[in-house]
């Protein structure tokens, strides 16, 4: 997991770079953190991964109905809003497509400063079977005597294994945060190659081919904007996020930068914005887990200090509104 440490230096330096005016001083400027969106991923006809109980997208849905509520009680100064809080795509949307656009706009037009994707994860390294030995049985089979009209069918019998199916033991636990990878558009056009199991069945909301052509001035002014502002904060949130999950004896995959495709809540959000995969709902210990209140409460709040540390970090360097120009105020759009 990459140490917060670095990240927090990477931190400085970007205030150093962007947060300042020419005389080091952010007049005018609101609270460094004011709007956040919380969006549970999937909802209604996309159900996400599938486990033994539960499905993504109705786990991921009270986990960030949980983050909402804790959000409200302790850092009641934020505006705390959700993309959707009932199982459906959000906004009124029919296809996926139109969801994960409906969502980045959303988050973009409510002038949000941190966007926070919440999502369960699968990997087929949890999907294997084993075969055992139940029993015997006997079975019929058939041999040829003879030649011509003497050739006769004669039935003999032979004892044979009787077999079963089982599912091995799930062996894929833990968290993973999902931010995009600095360079990705130069990268979005790379095949995807050989990825670890653990990707295999992970978060899948992914460009679509009307996403991937867009018009290429635009794509590089938002792959622009994100790594001169977003990215830092990104990484920086992402890390304490997962510090909070593995200090509560979770195992923790760190943060990871999407690089092979794009995530499109995470490339079309004009804010610091991360995906984070709270566990493996096709391991049965883990989704257990997520789908108990204690569970839900204990990720819910992870992320909640992971918020608190973030934000006190940006008031203590005096860092101006993530959706604002150096200096100023700004606006989402």
């Amino acid at each position: 997991m990459l140490r917060i440490t670095w990240v927090l230096a990477g931190l400085l330096c970007a205030v150093v770079g962007f947060a300042s005016g020419k005389d080091g001083q952010t007049p005018n400027q609101k609270p460094p953190l004011k709007t956040v969106i919380i969006d549970a991923g999937h909802g209604g006809h996309d159900g996400g991964a599938r486990g033994s109980l539960s499905r993504e997208a109705l786990l991921a849905l009270e986990i960030s109905l949980q983050v909402r509520e804790i959000m409200k009680q302790e850092i009641p100064e934020l505006n705390v809003l959700m993309t959707r809080e009932e199982d459906r795509l959000p906004g009124n949307q029919t296809s996926i497509p139109a969801a994960l656009r409906w969502r980045a706009d959303y988050a973009n037009k409510s002038g949000g400063d941190l966007f926070i994707s919440i999502h369960l994860n699968a990997t087929l390294a949890n999907q294997k079977y084993g075969r055992k030995q139940v029993g015997t049985k006997e079975e019929t089979y058939y041999v040829y005597s003879g030649k011509g009209k003497k050739r006769k069918k004669i039935a003999k019998t032979r004892t044979v294994p009787v077999y079963e199916k089982y599912k091995l033991p799930a062996t894929v636990s833990g968290t993973q945060t999902y931010i995009l990878a600095r360079d990705w558009y130069n990268l979005k056009l790379k095949s995807v190659g050989n990825k670890s199991e653990i990707y295999e069945m992970g978060e899948n909301d992914s460009l679509d081919t009307e996403m991937m052509q867009m018009d290429p001035v635009e794509a590089r002014i938002r792959a622009a904007q994100y790594t001169k502002y977003f990215f830092q904060k990104s990484m920086t949130l992402a890390s304490l996020v997962e510090e909070e999950f593995a200090a509560t004896g979770r195992r923790s995959w760190g943060v990871m930068q999407r690089d092979w495709d794009g995530i499109w809540v995470l490339q079309a959000t004009q804010m610091p914005s991360i995906l984070v995969e709270t566990g493996f709902i096709d391991n049965p210990e883990e989704e257990a887990y997520l789908a108990s209140l204690d569970g839900q409460k204990e990720v819910a709040r992870a992320i909640v200090n992971a918020v608190k540390k973030y934000k006190a970090m940006l008031e203590s360097l005096g860092q101006p509104a993530a959706n604002g120009t150096p200096g100023g105020t700004g606006t989402s759009n």
